[in-house]
């Protein structure tokens, strides 16, 4: 059966485990903060199936991928390593993106990337594993930070496994192993123009990218060669024009939070939500890493 690789997601369907906290960390060295995070993940209590913990439209639109192809959905998390979508876990909240108190990475001083972190988690060994069990395709549909997080351990290899993967993310992860660029396919911001049936935001780029490749690629020519799948995702998206770029209103950060405050109960506090209204609606400008950022801040003023 196929595999496919999606990212974590900070919303939870469950509260996070308040002793599983990555602000919450001593800081440290690398290898104390792994061990440290490691520990205490082995004594919570896990609260139900990975696929079941994650919540929003970037993990939705992976799951509906999985499906549709039957393939084993499998998350990297900067929290768990890599696990299979049916492994038992904890709620928690940790993070390798900057901007918000959760960052692990702000927790480890000698300066370490999101590879040496999730590497320290025993991770490779995992992904190593999971191919080995499969000798089908392996769809890799991961935002940036998670594709530059696991890249060291693609590296590693054989051509025989890397002539199976398809990346249709991480459009912000240059440095990849020369024989993973050819896995890449062509998806780019006509996935969100007029013609797209599956426009977004670009914390679901990757996701949505999977579930169009699986649905009008994938089951089509299961069997294609890279460079294959690469033309035909071109074909596919040849006839679609790119998204009008809209002026939106600069505002400060003090200003962005009031808004998104008023608006926080209408969205449900979903990030993909507010960040629409703000955009679409209001018309303010508002990059994705700002908002993210943003966001958190709110979110953990509420939990005060």
């Amino acid at each position: 059966m196929p595999v496919i690789l999606t990212a974590c997601t900070q919303r939870k369907r469950v509260t996070h485990n308040p002793f599983l906290c990555a602000r919450d960390l001593p800081k440290g060295a690398l290898k104390q903060v792994a061990d440290v995070w490691s520990a205490r993940r082995k004594t919570a209590r896990s609260v139900g199936r990975a696929q079941e913990l994650y919540s929003g439209r970037s993990f939705i639109e992976a799951t509906k991928a999985a499906q549709v192809a039957q393939a084993a959905l499998y998350i990297v998390s900067a929290g768990l390593g890599l696990v299979h979508g049916n492994d038992e876990v904890p709620s928690y909240n940790l993070t390798v993106s900057k901007g918000g108190p959760d960052c692990v990475l702000d927790k480890i001083e000698d300066g370490r990337s999101e590879a040496d972190w999730w590497m320290a988690l025993g991770a490779a060994q995992t992904l190593h594993e999971v191919f080995d069990r499969s000798d089908n395709l392996i769809v890799l549909a991961l935002p940036s930070p998670y594709l530059r997080m696991i890249a060291p351990a693609l590296s590693s290899l054989t051509d025989e496994a890397c002539d199976r993967i398809r990346i249709v993310g991480g459009r912000d992860a240059p440095d990849l192993d020369p024989r993973l660029e050819l896995a890449r396919l062509p998806y780019d911001d006509r996935l969100d123009g007029p013609q797209s049936p599956l426009p977004g935001t670009k914390s679901d780029f990757a996701s949505r990218s999977a579930r169009h490749f699986v649905e009008e690629i994938l089951l089509k020519a299961p069997h294609a060669t890279a460079e294959t799948h690469r033309e035909l995702v071109e074909a596919a998206l040849s006839t679609w024009t790119r998204p009008v770029a809209k002026a939106g209103a600069r505002m400060s950060d003090a200003d962005v939070k009031s808004i998104v405050r008023d608006h926080w109960a209408r969205a449900g506090g979903h990030s993909t939500k507010l960040l629409r209204i703000l955009r679409d609606e209001l018309n303010i400008a508002c990059e994705q890493k700002r908002f993210s950022r943003l966001a958190a801040e709110i979110r953990e003023e509420r939990t005060r």
